[in-house]
Order: structure tokens, then sequence, then C-alpha cells
């Protein structure tokens, strides 16, 4: 064959091969994906994720599915992370400790105003991607496959950040990953969450159970004597203090329980209610002017509504954790 056939031949292959790679990406079906704005928590941390940047980022949601930052599933897996967006692969190398950012740890690099641009864009109008059929995602050499229920799912890029479905990055860690809706029809506080925790043995959810029963019985003495407290027309002095200081001391030794072995109710955060908290003092307040006599009970207005609105909050906490535990429980029971 002579040189010049040969050079024609490779070129017409290459452009064949160019052109099968063009129109497989090509062919990668559109979508919108839209902000994810609610708390996810790793072993009772709440996490913040940072783009390929490292810059403070959102995650997506698409199809009922959440997406995250390829290089977070990377610090949470103890990988490094080499992405080709050209090629269409991305490697994950394990070897390095891995980590998790959370919101109080200030890790990410710091955002200037274009930043916040695009926050605000991402915010109010999501992002148009395209869903990567053909991109391939490998572990130490491996191929790692993304489905839910039986639905293959892909990843996508947002800008230069290429995304994964955040429960196969939880379970590829050994989590259980746990969806939380926002409880409805009683007091609550949080919207709904996502929690990847270590699994829990059946004597570990017993003993979170336990305690969150003996928490709901120390709330109830409180609250019996905070609505007798509030339904009162007429108390002395001291008997209204010692109401006060009954509520606080019932709400204190809430967060005085021992906390259980596994982590998972960590996030509620009830060692707190053991703190002279700016409600407390509030409380100690009270209680010392109404034992002095230079505040009477018709005079101490704004104390029905303290106790109210302590014992309301105290009650919606509770409401929400009972509700996580009962999620966790199920998605171990589901996980087999």
């Amino acid at each position: 064959m002579k040189p010049v056939f040969r050079r024609m031949l490779a070129g017409l292959l290459c452009a064949a091969l160019l052109g099968s790679m063009a129109a497989a990406f090509a062919a990668a079906p559109a979508a919108h994906v839209t902000a994810y704005m609610q708390n996810v928590y790793v072993d009772g941390q709440d996490a913040e994720f940072a783009n390929a940047e490292g810059k403070k980022t959102y995650l997506f949601s698409y199809n009922g599915t959440v997406y995250m930052p390829a290089n977070t599933a990377a610090d949470w897996l103890g990988c490094t992370l080499s992405v080709d967006r050209a090629a269409g692969k991305a490697a994950f190398t394990t070897g390095k400790e891995a980590f998790v950012r959370t919101k109080l740890s200030n890790s990410t690099v710091p955002l200037n105003e274009a930043d916040f641009a695009v926050l605000d864009r991402y915010f109010e109008s999501g992002a148009d991607v395209q869903l990567l059929s053909q991109f391939a995602v490998t572990v130490d050499g491996a191929p790692w496959t993304f489905a839910s229920g039986g639905t293959a799912l892909y990843p996508f890029f947002v800008d230069d950040t290429l995304y994964l479905p955040l429960r196969s990055v939880g379970e590829r860690m050994g989590k259980v990953v746990t969806w939380v809706p926002e409880l409805a029809g009683v007091p609550h506080y949080q919207d709904e969450l996502i929690s990847i925790d270590a699994p829990a043995t059946q004597a570990q959810l017993q003993e979170m159970q336990t305690y969150l029963d003996q928490a709901y019985a120390l709330y109830w003495k409180a609250a019996e004597v905070g609505q007798a407290l509030v339904d009162a027309s007429d108390l002395s002095g001291a008997e209204a203090a010692d109401m006060l200081d009954q509520v606080k001391g019932y709400l204190r030794q809430i967060g005085q329980l021992p906390s259980p072995s596994h982590h998972y109710l960590d996030k509620y955060a009830f060692p707190e209610l053991a703190v002279s908290t700016t409600v407390f003092s509030g409380f100690d307040y009270y209680s010392a002017a109404l034992r002095a006599n230079t505040l009477t009970f018709q005079e101490a207005v704004n104390v029905k509504d303290s106790v109210s609105i302590t014992l309301m909050g105290r009650y919606a906490k509770l409401n929400d954790a009972q509700k996580g535990l009962s999620c966790f429980a199920a998605a171990i029971d589901a996980a087999g």
C-alpha cells in the first residue's frame, strides 16, 4: 500500500473514531437538576460540600436522586481523584485518610462575588446538564456503576465539577443511608434530611429508643408543671419560682442522660439541654425576681410565653429525633 493511501486510511479511521465518540457524547440525554438545600449528616456531623476548586457548593437533585461532588466523595472514601472530562473517565485511587468537611470546620476555599453569583443561579434556576451514560468511573481500576431500584443512574457535570449519586457513595463507605422526610402533624423543627451512618446493631437501636423514652418521660413531667403554671391565674412569687425551677430541672435532666453508644442521635444535641442557655437564663431571672418579691406573678407577663415556647421547642426536638431514629431503623431493616 502506498504511503499516501495509508495516510488517507489512517485519517479516515481517526475521523470515524472521533465521530463515534462525539456521537456517543452528543447522545447523552439532557436533564435539568435542581439545587438540594437540605442537611446531610455523616456519622452525626453536618457535612459541607465543595466543588472541584474546593469551594462550597450545593448538592443537586434529579428524579428523586441526590447527587454530590465527586471530589467530596473522594474525601469521604479516602481517595485521590483524577477526572478526564474529554476522555469521559474518572478514577478514584485509595490510599488517603478519609475525612468529612463540616459546616463548622471552615475547610472550604473562601468565596468571591462571582462564586456567590453562581450559587444564586443554582439556587434560583438549578442547572442544565448532560447525563453521561458513557462516562467510566473506576475505583482502584474496578468499574463503579450506579443504580437505584434497578434503574441505572449516570454522572453529570455542573460547570467543571463531576457529580455522583450520594447514596452510592455512602453505601460504598459501608454506611447506612437514611432519608428522613419532614415530620408532619406534630411540632417539629427540622426539614427533611439525609443521614449517612455506620450500621447499628439491634441492641444499639434499642438503647437509643430507651434513651428517647426516658427523655420523653422527663419532658412530660416538665410539661405537666409548665402547663399548670401557664393555666394559673394567681400564684405567689415563691410558688411561681418553684414551678419555673422544676420545669428547668426536668429539661436539664434530659441533657444529662447518658449518651447512647451509637452516634445517630448526636445530631439532635440533647446534651446541650443541660447547659445554661439563654432560655434558662431567662428562667433564672424570673425565678430570682419572683422570690425576691421585686416582681409579682401578675407582673411577670412574659413568664407564661417563655415556658410555653421552651416546652414546644423541646417537644419538637424530641419528635424530630424519634422520627429520625424510626427511619434509621427501617433503613437498617431494608438493607438486611
